[in-house]
């Protein structure tokens, strides 16, 4: 009897025993990704026109967009794992748009506000194209791009004021530059 009572309770205690094991992996887990953050970048990418004005790439979000519908906005993405900004930015605009630029320089931070509870940090990259570099969205991701000068800047909603006040910061050096 005794034999059995010892048998069973050493079971019991290699069941709390996994039980504890599994916890704390779970624990571990969930710390983990509690404390990953995700980054985004964004390749505001320009070119000089043939007038050699400075203009940007804009690139027009879905209708049935939840976030921003029909706004437009510059080429952006999630940085990933083991990737730094700038190779993220340049991976961004070629998967996006087909585009290998040049003069990639970071212009600033930002943030993007999913909701009042999520904020998403983020880099700007300035990064330089051929006049005659061809544009290929990727239908899954835009409808619709443009090359817009300064003047035309206000005839496209912008998803938001700050990415036009990096945007106006970005083609006013571009110009003074000429």
């Amino acid at each position: 009897m005794k034999y059995k009572y010892k048998l069973t309770t050493v079971k019991i205690f290699m069941w709390i025993l996994l039980l504890v094991v599994c916890y704390n992996d779970v624990e571990a887990a969930s710390e983990e990704e509690i404390n990953k953050i995700e980054v985004f970048v964004s390749a505001y990418c320009y070119r000089l026109n043939r007038a050699l004005k400075p203009e940007i790439l804009l690139l027009k979000r879905f209708p049935n967009k939840e976030l921003h519908p029909n706004a437009w906005e510059c080429c952006s993405g999630s940085v990933q794992k083991n990737e730094s900004f700038e190779k993220a930015a340049k991976r961004q605009l070629f998967e996006k748009v087909g585009i290998t630029a040049t003069r990639w320089k970071m212009l600033e931070c930002f943030e993007t506000n999913i909701n009042p509870e999520i904020i998403i940090p983020g880099l700007i990259f300035a990064c330089k194209a051929n006049l005659n570099a061809k544009v290929k969205i990727d239908p899954r991701e835009h409808v619709d791009f443009r090359w817009v000068t300064m003047d035309d800047l206000d005839n496209f909603p912008l998803v938001n004021q700050q990415m036009r006040q990096s945007i106006i910061k970005l083609l006013m050096i571009q110009s003074k530059r000429l």
